[in-house]
């Protein structure tokens, strides 16, 4: 995912320390810069706040997927507003909610929140709407959140990283960090961690954005006090 031509860089002293912690990254390429790097990008967008567009569209899908698994995909489909799309193709079905949730994709925010939650759709193997009534809540949640936060990562330093290096070489680093990202959150993110969703009295954007938090700090936490 490259820089958007609409996106602007935040000025914030956070973003401006997280700015030099990938270019350390990108100098010594070694663990410690790495996880420096991602602690100062973490602790930014702490500051940043969370994305709202990621956490309803997150918590809409994850609201579709509990809807799927009580009440089967045609009546979770009607709950939604969505009877049009009763005996669509899955690709279809898929596309259609993943427009509504993000409204299209239509600023950065909201496009990232769709890539993230079609990335997590193929980590997971989710090929048919059915299969979300099957799917345990918290996989699809943290592996919606791991996407997020590496598609964001991948908006913010991309230029930067692509500055007179190959593509090939972009790749690498990126898929370094990448899976640091997720290595980390996969340990981390535990069921346990992630607890148990009330979705009749718990507004579920409300609980992705504690989830998103959760996960920026563990980075945070993990770099500590070094992260300077």
């Amino acid at each position: 995912m490259g820089t958007s031509k609409g996106y602007i860089s935040p000025t914030k002293p956070e973003w401006s320390s997280a700015k030099r912690a990938v270019s350390g990254f990108l100098r010594n390429r070694d663990a410690d810069s790495k996880s420096k790097a991602v602690a100062k990008y973490a602790e930014a967008m702490q500051v940043n706040g969370s994305s709202v567009a990621f956490s309803s569209a997150a918590g809409n899908m994850l609201n579709f997927a509990h809807g799927v698994s009580v009440n089967g995909l045609d009546n979770t489909l009607i709950e939604f507003g969505r009877e049009d799309l009763i005996g669509k193709s899955p690709d279809e079905i898929f596309s259609s909610l993943l427009d509504m949730f993000t409204n299209g994709g239509s600023t950065i925010e909201e496009s990232i929140a769709y890539s993230a939650l079609s990335r997590a759709f193929e980590t997971l193997g989710i090929e048919n709407p059915e299969d979300l009534g099957n799917i345990n809540i918290n996989d699809l949640l943290r592996e919606m959140v791991i996407a997020f936060i590496n598609n964001n990562f991948d908006l913010r330093y991309y230029e930067k990283i692509n500055q007179g290096r190959t593509p090939a070489e972009v790749a690498s680093i990126l898929e370094e960090v990448h899976g640091y990202i997720t290595g980390t959150l996969r340990n981390e993110l535990t069921d346990n961690q992630i607890g148990k969703m009330d979705f009749a009295n718990l507004k579920s954007s409300e609980f992705i954005s504690a989830i998103l938090d959760d996960a920026y700090r563990t980075f945070t936490d993990f770099y500590g006090d070094n992260a300077v």
